[in-house]
């Protein structure tokens, strides 16, 4: 505490601000030409130092005063109201631990002001041009009001310029337009009401700008645009804050002016070491999050298990930096694994009650995926890894840039509702392995380019959701293209999984690195699968369909056509149908060219679908096909078996063919016969020499018409009858078991 100043040391001005003190009147020394005001003095009339006399009813109402020496109040209480206005304080005022009624220093201006622990029984107003030059310390203040600094400058460059951690505001804070330079930090702090950051401009670009982590706000925290842009230059740090309304950062512009490339080195385990431009990891939100309408952050948006109990709003938003995604496209055309990833935003089990909201706005035109200008552009990676949206999530027309790398990363991801992927753009990867798709995934129209890389340099899958659960469609259909291909391995669909239209493989320019597997469906389960590639576009690499499993497949020609043949060992499904129709010595062929070694599997299942449609006869080519193929690859004896079997009685699956063969060997028995008669065994017996009756017991085992073993056999025709006794074995047994399908062939 200064010196106490005797009332007759008094100057004329202090004289007059003794006078309007006792009758609480206001005093402007605008017009004087001594303006000069001793803080001691000041502090003296609040304290009651100087008497007032009897009726007086004291406030402290003055503008315009040139505030000299040290205004301390530490640890004092004060009755009167202080209201201050457009002054100027030579040193920093002291309020430490003070209790106070009300306290406004609308437009002072003053080098610092030292209030922690001060409370304040009302408002306190630091507005209206309040300007600040060193720090302004509210550390464990409390106001039973609202805490006005709207239009304040707190200047503190390089060190805090507001130090409010543990401040307690029983209304609100009200900081439209407030000015910052220096750290603004509320650690801890509770507002009653909601936080009015609107315009604000804040500026610590080597540091923290915000730093709010645990902030416990019961309303609303605006931080947004009107009559000026929410501008951070720094970092703003958000962490366990808890906002019992909406957070909005609507046309907000963060910012981080410090050195570096925004790269983060991703290390084992999957963690990212990075610096966020806004860090609000554990964050908790009732109401919606807004980062949307022209939010831009240049740098990282941390979202790391943060609750929000609305929707995520991001159509509009700009995250990322534009600098570090020229780096990675750089070592995508040179074929280069991409060892330092920029990461535009992290939010790794994150959980939305709502939606999530990154398209762009409707303007009803065009169908319902909006308008790209106004849906999320993202460069570097956005990390959605253990997510959980209870709603939809919807980044149709959204640009995600990241060549080389993983630019939406989101395994085990879980929605709700429908993952809305439309005409999404993306340079780069998306992956969503192990995910949870309550309803479907619509990929429709999405154009997928320049895939993550592995380290020898070889295409990542541009699709990758293996071993996914998708509880209605997968849509991949009207204009989707994939340049590092699609891998939907032990993928669970509860519907339709459609590729029509869909274009698989390639490159995105004539010296970029091309994929091998371009379909991977290894145990893909649907009810439903759409397989219609473009004709002239057909799959620039292989198609794997190894245990898949389906009720429907709707195929054409450009699936058969894969650069890479397609693999379908134990490929099921019970309906087949080609777009256009085709017939089964087309689908035969198709088989050939894909399979040039031989796998019964494949012939198996279409003869299977053929036959349970009705369509005997077309099995029966299915199967004749699949046992040409099968003695094809056999050794020559196996070849002429093969070739012996397919003339004589079709594989036994044309037991027609074993009814010829039986009448023209009777027929070259009957002419035989009838110019080479044979002695009878018996001369007891007198039988008829019958040669067609003798052809036919010959030729037809086990019945007996009593020609066999009458004649006594020489010569040539010893050999003949033999040869009509065993072909009438082999070709009657044959031509009767396929007659009733009791010869089965494997």
């Amino acid at each position: 505490m200064t010196a106490y100043v005797p009332p007759d040391e008094l100057t004329d001005t202090e004289r007059a601000v003794l006078e309007s003190f006792r009758d609480g009147a206001r005093l402007d020394l605008a017009g004087r030409a001594d303006r000069r005001v001793r803080g001691p003095v000041l502090a003296a009339l609040l304290v009651g130092a100087y008497p007032l006399g009897q009726g007086a009813m004291p406030a402290l109402r003055l503008d315009n005063a040139h505030v000299t020496g040290r205004f301390d109040l530490e640890g004092r209480t004060v009755d009167p109201v202080i209201t201050l206005q457009r002054c100027e304080f030579e040193h920093a005022p002291v309020l430490r631990m003070a209790r106070l009624v009300a306290l406004s220093l609308r437009g002072c201006r003053m080098p610092g002001l030292f209030a922690r622990n001060v409370r304040v029984g009302s408002d306190l107003l630091l507005e209206s041009g309040y300007t600040c030059s060193g720090v302004l310390d509210l550390t464990d203040a409390t106001v039973e009001g609202t805490l006005r600094l709207a239009g304040a400058v707190l200047r503190n460059a390089g060190a805090a310029a507001l130090l409010g951690a543990r401040l307690r505001v029983s209304g609100s804070i009200q900081a439209v337009a407030l000015r910052v330079f220096g750290e603004l930090r509320l650690r801890g702090a509770h507002v009653g009401g909601s936080v009015h950051l609107t315009g604000a401009r804040l500026a610590h670009p080597s540091g923290t700008a915000l730093e709010a982590s645990g902030l416990v706000i019961v309303g609303n925290m605006l931080c947004d645009t009107g009559g000026g842009q929410f501008d951070v230059a720094g970092t703003v740090i958000l962490s366990g804050a808890r906002i019992g309304g909406d957070a909005v950062f609507s046309g907000a512009r963060l910012h981080d002016a410090r050195d570096g490339d925004g790269q983060v080195r991703v290390l084992p385990r999957g963690t990212v070491d990075n610096h966020y431009v806004l860090d609000a990891d554990r964050l908790r939100v009732d109401g919606d999050l807004k980062l949307d309408s022209g939010f831009t952050a240049g740098g990282t948006v941390g979202l790391r298990g943060a609750k929000i109990g609305g929707h995520l709003l991001l159509s509009g938003a700009t995250l990322g930096r534009r600098s570090a995604v020229q780096d990675m496209a750089r070592a995508f055309a040179e074929g280069r694994d991409v060892g330092r990833v920029s990461v535009a935003l992290v939010a790794d089990g994150v959980e939305v009650l709502g939606d999530v909201e990154a398209r762009g706005a409707q303007t009803g035109v065009g169908g319902t995926d909006g308008d790209p200008r106004t849906a999320l552009r993202a460069y570097g990676q956005v990390r959605l890894v253990d997510a959980h949206v209870h709603g939809s999530a919807s980044l149709s027309r959204a640009r995600l840039r990241g060549p080389g790398v993983d630019v939406l990363f989101a395994d085990r991801l879980r929605v709700g509702g429908t993952l809305f992927l439309r005409k999404i753009r993306a340079a780069g990867s998306i992956r969503l392995q192990n995910a949870n798709i309550g309803s479907s995934l619509d990929c429709s129209g999405a154009h997928l380019t320049k895939p993550r890389l592995r380290p020898d340099g070889t295409v990542k899958p541009s699709l990758d959701a293996r071993v996914a659960t998708i509880g209605k469609d997968l849509l991949c259909s009207h204009g989707f293209r994939a340049i590092g291909g699609v891998r939907v391995r032990l993928v669970e669909v509860g519907k339709m999984a459609t590729f029509a239209g869909a274009r698989l493989g390639g490159r995105t320019r004539p010296a970029d690195p091309v994929a091998d597997k371009v379909f991977s469906a290894y145990g893909l389960t649907a009810q439903e699968l759409v397989l219609i590639f473009p004709e002239r576009r057909p799959p620039r690499g292989a198609v794997i369909l190894t245990r898949a499993s389906a009720v429907s497949v709707f195929d054409g020609p450009g699936l058969w056509a894969a650069h890479g043949g397609v693999e379908l060992e134990d490929f099921t499904f019970t309906a087949l149908t080609a777009v256009p129709e085709v017939t089964v010595k087309t689908r035969l062929q198709w088989l050939r060219e894909v399979q040039p070694d031989f796998a019964p599997g494949p012939y198996e299942r279409l003869a299977a679908v053929y036959s349970e449609g009705g369509q005997e006869e077309l099995a029966r080519q299915v199967h004749l096909e699949r046992q040409r193929r099968r003695y094809a690859e056999l050794h020559w004896a196996g070849r002429f078996w093969g070739r012996l079997q397919e003339i004589t009685v079709g594989f036994g699956y044309r037991p027609w063919l074993a009814m010829i063969w039986l009448a023209l060997f009777w027929i070259l028995g009957t002419l035989w016969f009838s110019t080479h008669t044979m002695q009878k065994l018996d001369n007891d017996v007198n039988p008829v020499w019958n040669p067609p009756l003798l052809s036919t017991d010959l030729l037809l085992p086990i019945v007996d018409l009593g020609q066999d073993n009458k004649w006594r056999m020489v010569g040539a025709s010893q050999w003949i009858s033999g040869v009509l006794i065993a072909v009438g074995w082999i070709l009657a047994t044959t031509a009767a078991a396929g007659a009733t399908r009791v010869l089965k062939r494997d």
